[in-house]
Parts: structure tokens; C-alpha cells; sequence
């Protein structure tokens, strides 16, 4: 079982600050989570979220839409892939460790702020 000491050792996230709720989204909040935050085109965001029947992404499209960024050089979307990626990887894995809640990108909104989360 995961701790929180661990998490803090061997990820160096903070474990005091402030804790995120868990919404559900809808499928079109969803959706422009996705473009705003990590410049995707509405028919990729769209057709993402119908393949996981939720407002949930694969981590596999995550790493896609990663290398986009950095292709085109946005690095704040880049950034917020890569964040959300790792969420995903470790902390906010699922039993098949393969997808992640879209709700988690808005922790990731302003980059200058996102440590304030425990």
C-alpha cells in the first residue's frame, strides 16, 4: 500500500496543502478542459472521450498529445500532458492503470499555483 510518506519520498510531492474535490464532468466540460489546457482540437478531445464512454482520457493519448506539444512548442500544454500523465502513472492509477479522470487537468490551470495541492 502506498503511503503518503512515500509519495513524498519517492515522488517529491508535497503531502500538506491544499486537497482537490472530485467533480464529475460532463462530456463538453470535458471536452473544453481539453482544448483550453492542452490545445486540442475539438475532434480529438471529442473523439478521445467517446472512446472512454466518460470524461476520462488514456494515457497512451496523453503521451500523443505530449509529443504534439512539444512538436509545436507549446510548452504549458506540454507541461499539463506530462503532469496529468504522471498523475495517472502513480498516484490516481486505476485498476487497470491505463486512463485518467479529465478533472484532474484543472489542477494543472495555472502551472505557477499547482504546488499549493496536496
Amino acid at each position: 500500500m502506498i503511503t503518503l510518506d512515500d509519495v513524498s519520498s519517492i515522488l517529491h510531492l508535497p503531502i500538506v496543502g491544499q486537497f482537490p474535490t472530485y467533480d464529475v464532468l460532463d462530456h463538453n466540460v470535458a471536452k473544453n478542459m481539453l482544448m483550453e489546457l492542452l490545445g486540442t482540437s475539438e475532434t480529438n478531445a471529442n473523439e478521445e472521450l467517446r472512446k472512454n464512454t466518460g470524461a476520462q482520457v488514456r494515457l497512451g493519448w496523453l503521451r500523443e498529445v505530449y509529443n504534439q506539444c512539444c512538436i509545436d512548442q507549446s510548452w504549458e500544454c506540454a507541461a499539463r500532458a506530462y503532469l496529468l500523465h504522471l498523475l495517472g502513472c502513480t498516484i490516481f492509477a486505476n485498476k487497470s492503470a491505463n486512463w485518467i479522470s479529465v478533472y484532474y487537468i484543472a489542477l494543472f490551470r495555472d502551472l505557477d499555483r499547482c504546488g499549493q495541492w496536496a
